[in-house]
């Protein structure tokens, strides 16, 4: 990992984030918000993008730039699935990646969207974990128009009567060797993990 990739969000949750992304790529060559038995969803500003470069001593506001800037986060936690729908002014083109981290009463995952150097992938794995993929048949990721769509089996999550998500958008332009970031349940980005969602219970 860059000094670059250790600025993103400031921080342990994207860091380790950042980690699940590289071993994905290897593998594959509270907050405000109000939530009902089953969904939930929150609006996040608009030109809240962060820049970083290795040079600057903190992120750098970026309020023109559209790819990858979240402007709404919906969850929708059924019998079965948990869908996660991240809303952005415009779909990233270059090298990015979607971060959600889905919590559960007894544990965490980490599901990641990535693009980066050719390849494209979905990787399942355990925050807490050995950063192993984890094997889970039905988890999928598409692009709707300017959402992205995370779906994963409520069995793969280990059927949990509750989740909190929290999500992550990263754009990486390796020409200027520029990052930027946004954490889709705040403005901008914290100091601390990803921020999450209240408990959303199954529907």
């Amino acid at each position: 990992m860059t000094p670059l990739d250790s600025r993103i969000f400031g921080m342990p949750a994207l860091r380790r984030l950042l980690a699940v992304l590289a071993l994905a790529v290897a593998v594959l060559l509270s907050s405000a918000g109000i939530a009902s038995a089953q969904n939930w969803s929150l609006a996040d500003p608009k030109g809240d993008v962060v820049s970083i470069t290795e040079d600057a001593s903190e992120p750098v506001p970026a309020p023109n730039r559209r790819a990858g800037d979240v402007w709404r986060t919906s969850v929708s936690h059924t019998a079965t699935k948990v869908v996660i729908r991240v809303t952005m002014q415009a779909v990233p083109t270059r090298d990015w990646s979607a971060f959600a981290q889905i919590r559960t009463p007894r544990t965490s995952f980490d599901l990641v969207q990535f693009k980066f150097d050719g390849f494209r992938g979905l990787s399942f794995s355990k925050t807490n974990g050995s950063g192993a993929e984890i094997r889970c048949r039905g988890k999928s990721s598409r692009i709707d128009g300017t959402a992205l769509v995370l779906t994963v089996p409520r069995t793969c999550l280990g059927n949990p009567a509750s989740v909190r998500v929290g999500v992550g958008v990263v754009v990486y332009d390796q020409d200027m060797e520029i990052i930027y970031a946004d954490d889709a349940l705040r403005r901008g980005i914290g100091l601390d993990d990803l921020r999450l969602s209240p408990l959303i219970r199954r529907g």
